[in-house]
Formats: C-alpha cells, sequence, structure tokens
C-alpha cells in the first residue's frame, strides 16, 4: 500500500493498493476520528479521476455517495463548484463520461463498525490490520 493522497479535512487519505491477484486499485482510508470509511474508491486510475471530477469537495463520507454534490446544500454551507475544465479534460482525454454520483464508481462504500461488506479492502483490513 501507498498513500498518496489526503482526501478529507479530517485526514483521511487515498492509497494505492495491490488487491490478492496483483491488481492495483486506488482505496480510501479513514481517518479513524472522522470519517471510518474503508474501501475500494476506484478499480483504476482513470475512475479515480473521474471520481474526483463530480465535484464533491471531500470523498471521505461515503453518506453523500449516492447524491450529487451540493444536494444537501444549507444556507452558510459552503458550496463547491464543480471544476468544468477538469471535467472537460477528463471527458476528451479518456473518452469517457462524468458519472452523477460517487455511487456509480465505488461500489462497496464500507465503514470500518460494519460487520461485513464485499469490499475487498473492506476485507483485507479486517484480516491483516488488527
Amino acid at each position: 500500500m501507498c498513500v498518496f493522497a489526503k482526501i478529507g479535512a479530517d485526514g483521511s487519505r487515498a492509497a494505492f493498493w495491490l488487491d490478492s491477484e496483483g491488481k492495483q486499485k486506488i482505496v480510501h482510508l479513514g481517518s479513524g476520528s472522522g470519517s471510518t470509511l474503508v474501501c475500494v474508491l476506484a478499480d483504476n486510475p482513470v475512475d479515480f479521476l473521474r471520481l474526483l471530477a463530480i465535484g464533491y469537495d471531500e470523498i471521505c463520507w461515503n453518506q453523500e455517495f449516492s447524491s450529487p454534490p451540493n444536494a444537501n446544500f444549507v444556507d452558510g454551507a459552503c458550496f463547491v463548484h464543480p471544476n468544468v475544465k477538469y471535467q472537460q479534460w477528463v471527458r476528451d482525454t479518456f473518452s469517457v463520461n462524468i458519472p452523477t454520483t460517487a455511487s456509480e464508481i465505488v461500489r462497496y462504500p464500507s465503514e470500518i463498525e460494519n460487520l461485513e461488506s464485499n469490499d475487498p479492502f473492506f476485507q483485507w483490513v479486517k484480516q491483516n490490520v488488527r
């Protein structure tokens, strides 16, 4: 595993991880003091770029994954405008679409408190980290 990015103000991180078949995935490591999300964020780098392009201000809160960014906006909160130029670059460079929600990319958003999950990184953490 190799941590490469901070993805939440709470201290959550993204990392490259090799699964049991040696395939590289991008995973989420919750800080534990805020987010406890532990799962595969993307199966490949292009899907991770697509996930970032959606426009969430942080990608450490899986409760937001089924809604588009700013869907739960309330007055006084920070409204994050999507980076339209970045979205277009991702579309043009990789011939892909930008999904509306993170749920279209993050298949099994799992928190460490969960007893079970179909997420392979979650399962690996439960078996190997104590």
